[in-house]
């Protein structure tokens, strides 16, 4: 995506920094270049460029702006990292992002720790004059009555998005949402349909308590509602994939796309990439749901950096 002609670098500053949760934080960020930016789906990701270790924040441009932002040192380039349009008003010139916020663990969430207004970053986000943009997964089929989401709270704003979205559908689908946070204080109340079922799951109770690892309440809960494929789905036969073939998490990305069928069934799940291929795993290879109607990313990887 870092690559693709239909983004556009923007210069912005926080205009807002609001508190969410303990754990996630939003930043509406301004500059009134931002009329010309756009968003094609609910789980749009852009690029964000940091200040570097020294606090500079020189982020090349023309034509061959990406190649020379490569060649650039590690101690000189801006840290780049991946995130999700949580709203966008063009005509006020403001992009609202959420970020998780997980203290001193890297350059992107230092920078949000410590961010006020008026502090500055680089967006790379899709532009006014492109048609078709990339970077949105949410693709579900037209005919599809039943929605499932898994993610943990990198993917809660895309997750947000997404419920918002439905609720503008004339027959909004069946919606059931798993979604993984690092503390009960981190539940927050999210718009979407009037059915919609969500389970939220801390890995702690509080800040002081023994917190479970990164996906493993999610692959609990997914192992303990012994999900069912629907039934009399005729894009449910997924034979051609098995036996499941494995992704090498710590090597490449895990993103798959569902397949742009008709279907009754339609899943996204993201989160941590381990977490992400479990659920995989489990789904298809041991409860028979097609492969091809659901969509799996590795929004990250623990110990991995992933831009």
């Amino acid at each position: 995506m870092a690559q693709g002609i239909s983004f556009r670098l923007f210069d912005v500053s926080v205009r807002e920094r609001i508190e969410l949760s303990p754990s996630m934080v939003r930043f509406v960020f301004a500059a009134d270049a931002l009329d010309q930016a756009r968003s094609f789906g609910p789980d749009q990701r852009i690029k964000i460029f940091f200040p570097n270790a020294a606090g500079e924040l020189a982020v090349p441009r023309g034509e061959d702006w990406y190649a020379r932002y490569r060649n650039q040192s590690e101690v000189s380039r801006a840290p780049m990292r991946t995130y999700t349009v949580r709203a966008l008003r063009c005509e006020q010139g403001e992009m609202d992002v959420d970020f998780a916020a997980h203290g001193d663990a890297g350059p992107a969430s230092r920078w949000a720790s410590r961010a006020r207004p008026g502090d500055r970053v680089v967006l790379l986000a899709p532009h006014a004059d492109e048609a078709d943009s990339g970077g949105v997964e949410w693709n579900p089929p037209r005919d599809a009555r039943e929605v499932l989401l898994i993610a943990d709270e990198t993917a809660l704003p895309a997750v947000a998005g997404i419920l918002e979205s439905l609720t503008r559908l004339p027959r909004p689908p069946k919606v059931r949402a798993y979604i993984e946070v690092p503390l009960g204080a981190d539940v927050i109340e999210l718009v979407g349909p009037d059915d919609m079922q969500i389970v939220w799951l801390p890995r702690a109770a509080h800040a002081f308590a023994e917190s479970a690892d990164y996906g493993q309440r999610l692959i609990d809960a997914i192992r303990a509602a012994r999900l069912q494929p629907p039934a009399n789905d005729d894009d449910n036969d997924d034979g051609a994939e098995r036996p499941l073939s494995e992704v090498d998490i710590d090597r490449e990305i895990l993103w798959e796309q569902a397949a742009a069928t008709a279907s009754s069934f339609y899943a996204w799940i993201a989160g941590e990439a381990g977490a992400v291929m479990a659920i995989r795993r489990h789904l298809v290879g041991e409860r028979g749901f097609a492969k091809s109607a659901i969509s799996f990313m590795g929004y990250w990887r623990k110990g991995r950096v992933l831009e």
